[in-house]
């Protein structure tokens, strides 16, 4: 029985998109790490026929195609800046040149796949945050492998890599619900972002189990930005409203916003109302008092979404995965 690829991947601590990359004298691998696989397929008796050393100039080349619907959520913040150092280094690592490019709602898809022609483009990674089902529908059929990251839409066979929301806002839940609390709230963007509606699944979840309804006036939409999240939540503060004792958030930005009018209000944190966000961005520790959160490893995230797209680049046969980051 002949040597697997995953046997190698598993002694050289690589991918097997890597093993195979090496293997079938690919470009995009830097030369050590290159060498290592070759030394090790070697060892374990695989059959390596001789290989010129790959040029840079055939360097290959992956575009990571930002979507702005509204830019109310992928906008300037720590979170999206992790996120695209991950993909940076990972890219750097397979010598994979890196091309940033920003698209909008009226982007035209055959100017997109001109571009790639062009530019010899290999594989896309689209950041679809902002995305809605029908805005991602006009990507699936393009020249080259493209995997979703941030967003996934179950009536469309693509290749996703998405944080794992559902479970994230159950444990959220869950946690408030072993601390005592039967009254939780829900702290809700008031624009539609899929990862979003993931999150609130996962507290339905965790409040049915408890065999709780939730309060539909404890539901407060808030516009996903610092600012905006603030602001609504004063609007809705100054009508005094019965407030639940705790609250869960879409995200952190939105749990901070909302933090800021409740101290405003007089109202104490946790004491009186306890707060628990999504994603651990850096403010979280500064705030007073510390943000509670679900952590997100950005990332690892962006690192996970280029291993998968050159597994895809590699595979001559149409496949589809998702990926979850637990």
């Amino acid at each position: 029985m002949g040597v697997k690829i995953s046997e190698i991947a598993q002694r050289a601590n690589v991918s097997t998109a890597t093993v195979s990359m090496v293997l079938n004298n690919k470009p995009g691998i830097s030369e050590a790490t290159r060498e290592k696989v070759i030394k090790i397929a070697k060892e374990l008796g695989y059959s390596v026929p001789p290989f010129k050393k790959a040029s840079h100039r055939n360097m290959g080349k992956i575009q990571l195609a930002i979507y702005r619907k509204h830019s109310k959520v992928v906008s300037d913040t720590p979170f999206f800046h992790a996120l695209i150092e991950g993909i940076e280094s990972k890219a750097g690592q397979y010598s994979y040149q890196l091309i940033i490019k920003y698209l909008s709602d009226d982007s035209d898809i055959d100017s997109i796949k001109k571009e790639i022609r062009d530019n010899s483009i290999d594989g896309m990674l689209l950041l679809g945050t902002e995305m809605e089902e029908k805005d991602f529908e006009k990507f699936v059929r393009m020249d080259v492998p493209v995997l979703l990251l941030d967003s996934c839409f179950m009536n469309i066979n693509a290749n996703y890599v998405v944080i794992d929301n559902v479970s994230g806002l159950y444990k959220a839940t869950k946690y408030l619900l072993e601390k005592g609390h039967r009254e939780i709230g829900y702290l809700k963007s008031s624009i539609p972002i899929q990862n979003f509606r993931e999150r609130y699944e996962g507290y339905l979840k965790a409040l049915a189990e408890a065999n709780l309804t939730p309060n539909v006036k404890h539901t407060i939409p808030l516009l996903p930005t610092m600012d905006g999240a603030y602001e609504d939540m004063v609007r809705v503060l100054s009508r005094k409203p019965h407030l639940p004792t705790a609250f869960v958030a879409d995200n952190d930005i939105i749990a901070f916003g909302a933090m800021k009018a409740l101290k405003e209000f007089n109202v104490k944190i946790p004491d009186e109302v306890s707060i628990v966000g999504f994603d651990d961005m850096p403010f979280c520790t500064i705030t007073e008092p510390k943000l509670t959160t679900i952590n997100v490893d950005k990332n690892a995230l962006g690192q996970l979404a280029v291993e998968n797209l050159i597994y895809i680049m590699e595979r001559e046969k149409r496949i589809f995965l998702k990926q979850p980051l637990a």
